[in-house]
C-alpha cells in the first residue's frame, strides 16, 4: 500500500534546495504551477520604437509616446495628435475641414522621378496611343521625300521629291524651272490668250542716206517673228548677208539689205515684245 502524506501533515521550518531534475506538468488551472516555457510565452519580446515613436523605459511602467522632438511633422491640438502641414494657407499642402490636400500646380516636375505609372493617369493615351510608346510610323508618299520611317523616337526632315528640271525650289518656294514647261506638259488649247503677256509692238524708222541697221524699241519675243516693211513693201526675212529687198533680224535689232535709205523712206519694224 503506497504511503501517502496530506499537506496539513507537514510542516517545513528550512528553505530545501533540490538538486536535480524536478518538473511538474503544462499548467491548465488558475492554481497551477507554471513551468519556465510557460512563462517564456507569456513574455512579449522586446520592442523598441519606431519613427515619431520614443519609448521611455527608465521607469516602471515604460511609457510609450509621440516623438515631436524629431518628428516636425507631428503636433497635439486640443489634446489630440495633429499632422503639421507646410502651410495652412496655401503652398504645397494644406489642409481644410475635409483633410489634408496637396494645393493647385505644387507638384512640378523636379517632384516627380518616374513614380506615376501610365494606369494611374486619367489620360494615358495620344490619339490612342499609351504615353512613352512610339508612333505609327510616317512613310513620305509621293512627291515628298524623308530620310527615313519616322515613329516618334527620332526627328526626320520631309521635304519635296522634286526632279529639278521641270520644278524646282529655293528660299522663296517652289517653282517651274527655266525651260520646265514643253509642248508635251501643255494639253492642247490649255494656254488661252488672257494667260500671255506677249504685247505687239511697231518701231517706224526714218532713213538717214548712211544707216542700214535700226535698233528696235523694245526687245523682240523671237527675232523669228520680225516683220519689216519698207515704204509699205514686206521685206524678206534672211539669215545672213541681206541684199536689197531683205532684212537681217535680231531680238534687238534690224538691219536692211542694199543701200542706205535716205529720209524719203519709211522703215517699219513689228514684232512681239
Amino acid at each position: 500500500m503506497a504511503l501517502q502524506i496530506r499537506a496539513d501533515q507537514i510542516r517545513l521550518a528550512d528553505a530545501f534546495t533540490f538538486s536535480g531534475a524536478t518538473s511538474v506538468p503544462t499548467p491548465s488551472q488558475a492554481a497551477h504551477a507554471a513551468t519556465k516555457a510557460y512563462v517564456d510565452a507569456q513574455i512579449a519580446d522586446p520592442f523598441s520604437g519606431g519613427d515619431g515613436i520614443v519609448i521611455d523605459a527608465s521607469g516602471n511602467p515604460d511609457v510609450i509616446a509621440v516623438d515631436l522632438a524629431t518628428n516636425a511633422g507631428l503636433k497635439f491640438t486640443s489634446n489630440k495628435l495633429d499632422v503639421k502641414v507646410k502651410s495652412e494657407s496655401g503652398g504645397t499642402i494644406t489642409k481644410d475641414a475635409d483633410g489634408l490636400y496637396i494645393a493647385d500646380s505644387a507638384i512640378s516636375s523636379a517632384k516627380l522621378a518616374g513614380s506615376i505609372a501610365n494606369a494611374k493617369l486619367a489620360n494615358s493615351t495620344i490619339s490612342g496611343k499609351a504615353l512613352g510608346a512610339n508612333l505609327d510610323n510616317l512613310v513620305a508618299g509621293q512627291g515628298l521625300a524623308m530620310g527615313g520611317n519616322y515613329n516618334g523616337s527620332a526627328g526626320q526632315t520631309m521635304d519635296l521629291n522634286l526632279d529639278g528640271s521641270t520644278l524646282a525650289k529655293s528660299a522663296s518656294g517652289v517653282k517651274v524651272a527655266d525651260g520646265g514647261v514643253g509642248a508635251t506638259q501643255l494639253a492642247a488649247d490649255s494656254v488661252g490668250v488672257d494667260k500671255i503677256s506677249f504685247s505687239f509692238e511697231y518701231d517706224v524708222f526714218a532713213g538717214d542716206g548712211s544707216a542700214t541697221a535700226f535698233a528696235l524699241g523694245n526687245t523682240a519675243y523671237d527675232a523669228a517673228g520680225i516683220m519689216v516693211t519698207l515704204n509699205g513693201q514686206m521685206l524678206k526675212r534672211v539669215s545672213s548677208s541681206p541684199a536689197a529687198g531683205e532684212f537681217l533680224p535680231t531680238t534687238s535689232n534690224v538691219t536692211i539689205g542694199g543701200a542706205a535709205r535716205d529720209s524719203n523712206d519709211e522703215i517699219m519694224a513689228i514684232y512681239l515684245n
